[in-house]
C-alpha cells in the first residue's frame, strides 16, 4: 500500500490503445493517491453497457465503474460518447498496468489493449482538485420544454480554463451542445463567484417523470503541465447528480401533434407537375423556436375521394438558450379523380411553457384536379391520286410514234 506521506500519485502514460474505438489511459486522481482509469468508445447508441477491467498489475480497484455518456447526432443518427471509468490505487511505487479492458455494449463486445505506466511519489498539487458545477435553467419543466444545463468549474487564478473536456449524458430525453458562456441562471441555488464557464447544452426531456441526469465529468491537463502531453497529469472533475421534475401538458383543447414553444403553422397546395410524374401535395410548415425535432407530422383532414401518402419532411435549425430555433416542413402527396374538393380548414395548437394553450386555424384549401388531357388522334397516312386513263387517240398516237422510230433505226443501221 501506499503511505500517507505521498500527497499525490503520478502518473507517465506508456501506452495506449490504438486509434479504434475503444480508448483506455490513465488519469491523474482527483483524490491523492488515487489513479482514474478510463475507456471512451464512440459509435451509434446501443443497449445495456457494462465494462470488465481485466488483469491488474500492482493496483487494487476503490470504485468504478461509472459512466458517462454525451449523444449527438450526425443526420438523423444518434452517435454517443461512452466513458467507463474506475478509480485506481497503486500497491507500491514502480510498474503498473491494466487490461485487456472488455465493454460490453448490448449483445456485442469490444476490447482495449492493455495500458501500463508507473506510480510515482511526489506527484504535484494532488491535493488541489476542482470543482464541476451543474446548473440548470430550471427544476421543472413540462414534456417538450427546453431546459438549459450548464458547467462551470472553479479553478485556482492559474488556470486559463483552455483545453477542457466535459462528457455528460441526458436519458430520455433530445439534447445538443451550445457555446459556453453566460451567466449562471438566477434563482438557481448559490455559486460561489469567478467560476469558469465550460460547456451548455440544449436538452428537451420526451417524456413525463423525473429526469436523472447523472454525474457529468470534466478532464484537462494539470495547470502548468503540458496539453499536448498525454502522459502529463490531468485533472478531472465531476459534477453531482441532479434531477429535474417533467410534468405531463396538460389536456390539448385541438388536433395536437406535440408542438411546444412559440410556433406559427401555414400550409398551402403545391400543383402537380405532369411532366415531372410528380402528384399534387400539401406542404405543411411550422417555424420559430420549439421542440422542432420532436415533433409527429401535422393531421391532414382530408375529404371523400381524396387520399394521401406518406409525407416528404425537410426542416433546417439550430440550438440556442431559448430552445430550437428554426423551421420544420412536411410534403404530403395527395391523388383524386378529376373534380374539386375542398380541403377543410384545420385548427393546431401549440403549449407556450408556462402559459397555455394558443391555438392557430388555418382556412381551407380548394383543391381542382383536371381530367388529363386527351391524346392527339393519329395523322392518317398519304393517298397518292391515281393518274387518269389515256384517251384511245392518244394511244394510237403514241404506238405510231414508237413504230416509226423503229423503222428510222433500223434504216440507219444499214
Amino acid at each position: 500500500m501506499m503511505r500517507g506521506t505521498f500527497t499525490a500519485l503520478a502518473v507517465a502514460l506508456l501506452a495506449v490503445a490504438a486509434a479504434a474505438a475503444p480508448v483506455a489511459h490513465f488519469a491523474q486522481g482527483t483524490i491523492p493517491g488515487t489513479i482514474r482509469y478510463q475507456v471512451v468508445t464512440v459509435g451509434p447508441t446501443a443497449g445495456d453497457i457494462s465494462g470488465t477491467l481485466g488483469d491488474l498489475t500492482n493496483l487494487e480497484v476503490l470504485a468504478g465503474p461509472v459512466l458517462a455518456q454525451e449523444i449527438t447526432w450526425r443526420g438523423a443518427e444518434p452517435v454517443a460518447t461512452t466513458v467507463l471509468t474506475w478509480v485506481l490505487r497503486a500497491r507500491t511505487l514502480g510498474p503498473i498496468a491494466v487490461g485487456p479492458t472488455r465493454v460490453r455494449f448490448g449483445d456485442s463486445e469490444v476490447f482495449t489493449k492493455a495500458v501500463s505506466g508507473n506510480a510515482l511519489a511526489g506527484g504535484r498539487r494532488g491535493g488541489e482538485r476542482p470543482e464541476l458545477f451543474m446548473q440548470l435553467s430550471s427544476a421543472k419543466v413540462a414534456v417538450g420544454e427546453p431546459l438549459i444545463v450548464q458547467f462551470f468549474v472553479a479553478v485556482p487564478p492559474e488556470a486559463s480554463g483552455e483545453g477542457w473536456d466535459v462528457q455528460a449524458s441526458f436519458p430520455d430525453s433530445w439534447s445538443e451542445r451550445i457555446p459556453a458562456g453566460g451567466a449562471p441562471p438566477a434563482g438557481r441555488g448559490v455559486l460561489p463567484p469567478g467560476l469558469l464557464p465550460l460547456a451548455g447544452w440544449l436538452v428537451i426531456p420526451v417524456h413525463a417523470g423525473r429526469l436523472e441526469i447523472p454525474p457529468a465529468v470534466a478532464r484537462a491537463a494539470d495547470w502548468g503541465a503540458e496539453p499536448d502531453n498525454p502522459g502529463a497529469p490531468a485533472l478531472t472533475a465531476t459534477s453531482r447528480p441532479q434531477n429535474v421534475e417533467v410534468a405531463e401538458l396538460p389536456p390539448a383543447p385541438a388536433p395536437f401533434f406535440g408542438a411546444v414553444g412559440d410556433l406559427e403553422f401555414s400550409r398551402r397546395l403545391v400543383e402537380a407537375d405532369a411532366a415531372g410524374g410528380d402528384l399534387a401535395s400539401v406542404e405543411v410548415s411550422v417555424r420559430g423556436a420549439g421542440n422542432l425535432p420532436l415533433l409527429e407530422p401535422p393531421p391532414l383532414p382530408l375529404p371523400a375521394g381524396v387520399r394521401s401518402f406518406e409525407p416528404e419532411e425537410s426542416h433546417a435549425w439550430k440550438p440556442s438558450r431559448h430552445g430550437l430555433v428554426g423551421w420544420r416542413r412536411w410534403r404530403i402527396p395527395i391523388e383524386a379523380r378529376p373534380g374539386t374538393y375542398e380541403l377543410p380548414e384545420v385548427t393546431f395548437c401549440t403549449y407556450r411553457p408556462g402559459r397555455s394553450y394558443a391555438s392557430q386555424t388555418l382556412p381551407a384549401l380548394t383543391l381542382a384536379v383536371r381530367p388529363p388531357a386527351a391524346a392527339a388522334p393519329a395523322a392518317a397516312p398519304l393517298r397518292r391520286e391515281p393518274a387518269p386513263p389515256l384517251p384511245a387517240a392518244a394511244i394510237a398516237a403514241a404506238a405510231f410514234l414508237a413504230g416509226a422510230v423503229t423503222v428510222l433505226a433500223a434504216r440507219a443501221w444499214r
